[in-house]
């Protein structure tokens, strides 16, 4: 079922259109993650499920957040945004862009010891998870990094 976006430009309903659909077909995936990650007699295959169904419900979730902003931003309700905008950001930037930097120098240490710890954990490749999961902190403490990023790189030009 599609919502008609009042107000909405042609690329606001497009968006909001792909997102809503985008959302409904992967309710189905995560209910099969939660099946695998509740049934599955293998404790390590229950683990990955539960792993991943963690980030679906996620991505799921933040699909939702942007779709209802776009639809709320099309609509000039005035109401707050689940994605909200960069307006105001300017206000924090005494209070946070060196803090924001420590963020980022303590990330990017994290991401060396994480290496170092792949590297130590390579024998066991073949027979645990263990470099699966570091691999796997690498990528968030990446995000980690992309995020800081983007918000330091705001508050330096006065969003």
């Amino acid at each position: 079922m599609t919502t008609t976006i009042r107000g909405a430009s042609v690329l606001e309903q497009e968006l909001y259109d792909y997102l809503s659909a985008h959302i409904e077909n992967e309710s189905e995936i995560l209910a099969d993650y939660r099946e695998l990650a509740e049934h599955a007699d293998a404790p390590a295959l229950t683990y990955i499920a539960r792993l991943i169904l963690e980030d679906e419900e996620r991505h799921h979730a933040l699909l939702h957040d942007l779709a209802e902003s776009i639809k709320r931003s099309a609509e000039l309700r005035g109401e707050e945004q689940p994605v909200p905008s960069l307006h105001g950001l300017h206000h924090e930037k005494d209070r946070f862009l060196a803090r924001t930097e420590r963020f980022l120098q303590m990330e990017r240490e994290d991401l060396k010891h994480l290496k170092a710890l792949a590297k130590q954990l390579r024998d066991y490749k073949d027979t645990t998870m263990w470099s699966l999961l570091v691999e796997s902190m690498q990528d968030d403490t990446r995000k980690h990094i992309r995020f800081l990023s983007f918000v330091r790189d705001r508050l330096r030009k006065g969003y």
